[in-house]
């Protein structure tokens, strides 16, 4: 029961991972909360710890200098991946705490929440900046020569959808003004910075979090609807993709889809698991008797990379199907929801959805919260 339990909540957060993000972390949040507002300190520094294991090496190597990875001990590996790629918690968090000051402060949970926002937002700012370190380096070179020059940017890629690039770059270069946006009202989360700029400024400047959550959402859509009309990208900025993929897995020692889906291919060396990246020339009759199987790559609301198997018909079904290959001895395998199979389209889409219903009900709860307020200001004034 516990092993079904696991394995649906892995195939929802492969269908919806913010969803199932937000989830966890929401309840996690309210089960620690005096915890966390007790032990601040200490969360800050255990949060901080892979920033820093990510920040290092990655700085180093820029340098010429090659360090030991720290992303290949267990569990810490993982988490340093998930900082990289801010879908898991920094992107998270910042929409818990978004939606704390447009909920009712009365209600039990969303006052727990409230005690401890200035903590979370705090702890969010060590994955958003993992995430902005490591994407900015790779991508934004690529993503600005699109505007710069973009007849060389058409020249030198494959793009499938001028539009698409475009709208997918944009998202890039974004994330600049983005990282502008979020470091000061970081900075002032701090108890130490706002006390020195004083309650009155602070106020002022902590306005302009509206615009970074409008920003937020445009720049986490522009991924997902450029990603979907121009799948393939041009060839540079899949070689700046592949890169960051790389720098990725050297730091956080994460196996590849690739391998895990085919151990015999375990022992190959990096390089040749480079060459057949995008496009794999398999025997078309495997040991097995599958067909070769093609990879995708897309990208998550979070601007998570995914890479999942599309079979072919007459192995595991596309899809919506699942798993009908017989297992040893003729028996057939006991089928699962990890079995289940999405396209990549369908996956966007799922994405895209849940960045509309998040950040349209968070528009809906602040507006209608903002007219209660003001109403009560004028009851409050007529009575006075």
């Amino acid at each position: 029961m516990v092993k079904l339990f696991i394995d649906f909540i892995q195939f929802l957060y492969t269908l919806a991972p913010l969803f199932v993000a937000l989830g966890v972390l929401t309840l996690l949040a309210v089960l620690l909360s005096k915890s966390i507002k007790r032990h601040a300190t200490v969360y800050y520094i255990v949060f901080a710890i892979p920033f820093a294991l990510v920040a290092i090496p990655f700085i180093g190597r820029l340098l010429g200098v090659e360090m030991f990875s720290f992303g290949r001990i267990p569990f810490l590996g993982g988490l340093m991946r998930d900082y990289i790629h801010a879908g898991t918690l920094g992107f998270p968090l910042l929409i818990i705490i978004m939606y704390t000051g447009a909920l009712n402060p009365k209600n039990p949970i969303v006052k727990k929440l409230l005690g401890i926002r200035k903590e979370l937002s705090i702890l969010s700012g060590f994955p958003i900046l993992t995430h902005s370190l490591i994407r900015v380096t790779n991508n934004f070179p690529a993503a600005l020569k699109f505007f710069t020059d973009n007849e060389g940017y058409m020249a030198g890629g494959n793009v499938t959808s001028p539009l698409g690039a475009g709208i997918s770059n944009f998202s890039l270069v974004l994330g600049i003004v983005l990282l502008i946006l979020f470091l000061p009202l970081w900075v002032t989360s701090f108890d130490s910075v706002r006390k020195r700029i004083g309650g009155v400024r602070w106020k002022k400047l902590q306005r302009w979090s509206y615009v970074l959550y409008a920003l937020l959402f445009v720049h986490a859509m522009a991924l997902q609807v450029g990603g979907l009309l121009n799948p393939r990208g041009g060839r540079h900025v899949q070689i700046e993709n592949v890169q960051a993929v790389e720098n990725i897995r050297s730091q956080t020692g994460a196996e590849n889809d690739e391998t895990r889906a085919n151990p015999e291919r375990r022992g190959r060396g990096r390089e040749a698991a480079e060459s057949d990246r995008e496009t794999r020339t398999e025997p078309a009759n495997r040991p097995d008797g599958r067909e070769r199987v093609r990879e995708n790559k897309e990208t998550d609301a979070g601007g998570r990379d995914h890479v999942r198997d599309i079979q072919p018909e007459g192995g595991l079904s596309n899809n919506a199907g699942v798993s009908a290959a017989p297992g040893r001895g003729g028996h057939g395998q006991s089928v699962g929801f990890a079995d289940i199979k999405t396209s990549p389209q369908a996956r966007q889409y799922i994405h895209i959805i849940s960045l509309v219903l998040i950040f349209g009900s968070y528009l809906y709860l602040r507006l209608r919260k903002a007219g209660t307020d003001g109403a009560k200001r004028k009851s409050q004034t007529a009575e006075a």
